[in-house]
C-alpha cells in the first residue's frame, strides 16, 4: 500500500495508545514524584495503611490489572494495525518499541505485586515493611521508566503519522 495517505485507522489506534499510555505513565509517575518519597516522612507503618486503602482497595487492584493489561493490549494492538496497515518502518518500530516496553511493565509486575501484597499483611515492623516498600519502589522505578518509554514512543508515532498524513492532505 501506498502510505502517501496515512489510513485513519492507524492514526485513531496510535492515538488511543498515546492516550492510554500517557495516562499510565502519568499516574506512574505521579507514583514515583509523590507517594513512594512520602513515606519517608510518614514513616512505613502509616504508609502501610496508605496503601491498604489505596493499592490494595478494590479500586486499586482494580485500577491496576485495566492498566497493566490495558496499556499492553492497546499498545500491541496500534503496532499490529500499523503493521498490517503499512505504516512506515519508523512508525512500525517505535510502536514496537511501545509495545515492548508495556510487556516490561507487566513482566516486572510479577516483581512489584507480591512485596505490595506482603506489605498489605506484614504485621506491625517498621523494619520488615522499610524492607519490602524499599525493594517494591526499585521495581516501580523500573515499571515507571518502561511505561514513560512507552509513552514517549507511542507519543513520536502519533506525530510522525499526524505529520505525514498532513503532508499527504497538503
Amino acid at each position: 500500500m501506498n502510505y502517501g495517505r496515512l489510513r485513519r485507522r492507524v492514526i485513531v489506534a496510535i492515538a488511543i495508545a498515546t492516550a492510554f499510555e500517557g495516562l499510565r505513565a502519568g499516574a506512574g509517575t505521579f507514583r514515583m514524584v509523590l507517594d513512594l518519597p512520602a513515606r519517608k516522612r510518614i514513616g512505613p507503618l502509616a504508609f502501610t495503611e496508605f496503601s491498604r486503602a489505596m493499592d490494595l482497595s478494590t479500586t486499586g487492584i482494580m485500577f491496576y490489572v485495566l492498566f497493566g493489561f490495558g496499556g499492553a493490549l492497546v499498545t500491541g494492538v496500534a503496532w499490529l494495525v500499523a503493521a498490517r496497515g503499512g505504516a512506515p518502518r519508523v512508525i512500525r518500530r517505535l510502536l514496537a518499541t511501545a509495545a515492548v516496553a508495556s510487556l516490561l511493565v507487566l513482566i516486572l509486575t510479577t516483581q512489584a505485586a507480591p512485596l505490595i501484597w506482603r506489605v498489605g499483611s506484614a504485621s506491625s515492623d517498621p523494619a520488615l515493611i522499610s524492607s519490602l516498600l524499599d525493594r517494591f519502589t526499585t521495581w516501580t522505578a523500573l515499571r515507571v521508566v518502561c511505561a514513560d518509554v512507552s509513552f514517549l514512543a507511542v507519543l513520536s508515532a502519533l506525530t510522525l503519522a499526524a505529520r505525514r498524513s498532513a503532508t499527504a492532505v497538503a
